[in-house]
């Protein structure tokens, strides 16, 4: 009989194991300019304007990520629809003021609460619409937890994060890997078609056949990237059983089965997604530890087959194994792991562009041994993300083997995260995730855009000319 894994929330089990979009850490540089005209915005919104000092704006000021610190917008506009995010663009744009759009507000390098800026807060346009043929348009507001819900209630799937709180935005922006990507591609793959105010106010509907170009760059370039999303039209597909499993080897096998696991998930079918973890040891035990969990889709008895070829590629039999099935509805919340509030780390990434061999398995093994409090998420592609070529959509990344987060609970930890992924690019390779900002990362517009990197460029300048959303990593900058 199957044991019932644990719930399993990714930074939830990244915390335990190793003790995660838009604007600027360090905003563009202010022309001189007349003091913006905040009471008249206030007044013109639907919404709420929030200045330092009113009751709110403390709150609504902070990021996410706790470990950034305290942030001072200038403003936060609490929007309720386009009209409103077209009012703040056409009335505070030229004023030497950074205006950044907000969705979850879990920009990895704090770009989406600039200090001295325009927070552009689109928490407020949430509503979530699916119709009959299962088109879900959803406002760019509206975080994960509820859109998994209203799907689920209409027997629809979207693929997705595991956060509960990231913004469908943000996360469809970067591309939207998450565990059911390799069955059903990433979120930004199911995109139909959105509606945006461009940098020069100008409000559009963007799809395959109108703004063609826009709607390349929306699918994996990148949160606040010349325009600001106000809602997005998505297909979605029949919510399939997920099945959960969960392998955790013995310490000393763990070089075995990141090379075993790597090999595995190449040839395995597309209805495996899964997710292997290498973390940091501790002083008196530095080994690095190992546990490798992913989704079925299918019929659960198929499962078991797959899981007993890959312990064979390890070596060993797992200290720990388990299975249970879910409705798509619960297995996203196993994943979530009853999450809802902020949360401290520094993260940065690399992409695994093929499997590792026992020897570069065992390279990155041993930088992992000489460190402390990290953890490395190899998380897999392939499947359907790689039905579509680099230069199909934004997202470049269609042939690699796995995304590779690098994480830390320490605050202080990014000097550590960036030294690993350096260390970590002539074994995993040089790109990165764009949903992974790190503001410290030198080698980043190559890294997160690869050859659409001129591509992605030409368009951002075509809808914002003026740079009236830019930031330290926009494409207008690579």
């Amino acid at each position: 009989m199957a044991t019932q894994p644990s719930t399993l929330g990714r930074r939830t089990f990244i915390g335990l194991a190793a003790a995660l979009a838009y604007g600027s850490t360090q905003t563009p540089k202010a022309q001189a300019a007349a003091a913006p005209d905040w009471a008249g915005l206030r007044k013109s919104l639907d919404g709420i304007l929030l200045l330092p000092g009113d009751n709110g704006y403390t709150e609504a000021a902070l990021p996410y990520n706790i470990a950034l610190g305290t942030r001072t917008p200038a403003a936060i506009a609490q929007i309720t629809g386009r009209n409103d995010v077209k009012r703040c663009i056409t009335r505070i744009a030229g004023q030497g003021i950074p205006i950044a759009a907000r969705s979850g507000g879990h920009s990895y390098a704090g770009y989406s609460t600039p200090n001295g800026g325009l927070v552009i807060d689109v928490t407020r346009a949430n509503k979530i619409t699916i119709s009959n043929d299962g088109t879900a348009q959803i406002g760019a507001g509206a975080r994960l937890a509820d859109v998994y819900k209203a799907l689920a209630a209409r027997g629809r799937v979207l693929p997705g994060g595991s956060c509960p709180t990231v913004g469908i935005a943000g996360l469809t922006l970067g591309g939207g890997i998450g565990v059911l990507s390799r069955p059903y591609g990433l979120t930004c793959d199911h995109l139909k078609s959105a509606h945006v105010v461009t940098g020069t106010g100008e409000l559009l509907k963007v799809d395959a056949q109108r703004n063609s170009d826009l709607f390349w760059a929306l699918r994996g370039g990148g949160g606040g990237q010349g325009v600001v999303v106000t809602d997005l039209t998505f297909t979605t597909s029949a919510a399939p059983t997920v099945t959960v499993f969960s392998l955790t080897f013995p310490t000393a096998a763990t070089t075995r089965a990141l090379s075993a696991w790597s090999q595995w998930i190449e040839t395995a079918p597309k209805a495996i997604t899964s997710v292997c973890h290498i973390n940091t040891g501790t002083a008196t035990d530095p080994a690095p530890r190992n546990r490798i969990v992913g989704t079925f889709v299918g019929t659960p008895s198929k499962l078991p087959p797959h899981l007993s070829t890959l312990i064979a590629a390890v070596g060993t039999d797992p200290s720990a194994r388990s299975t249970q099935s879910y409705t798509y509805l619960d297995a996203m919340k196993y994943f979530a792991g009853g999450r809802t509030g902020r949360e401290k780390f520094r993260a940065a990434s690399r992409i695994l562009n093929a499997p590792l061999s026992t020897a570069q398995a065992q390279r990155i093994t041993d930088l992992m041994a000489s460190r402390r409090g990290l953890v490395l998420l190899f998380d897999s592609l392939g499947g359907e993300v790689a039905d579509f070529a680099p230069a199909d959509t934004a997202f470049v990344h269609r042939k690699a083997l796995a995304s590779v987060q690098i994480y830390t609970s320490d605050a202080a930890g990014d000097p550590a995260v960036l030294d690993l992924q350096t260390a970590l690019a002539p074994v995993a390779g040089k790109g990165s995730y764009v949903n992974y900002l790190n503001a410290g990362q030198q080698d980043w517009a190559s890294a997160y855009w690869g050859k659409n990197r001129t591509r992605l460029t030409k368009v951002v300048k075509k809808y914002d000319p003026k740079g009236v959303l830019d930031f330290a990593q926009s494409a207008r900058r690579a």
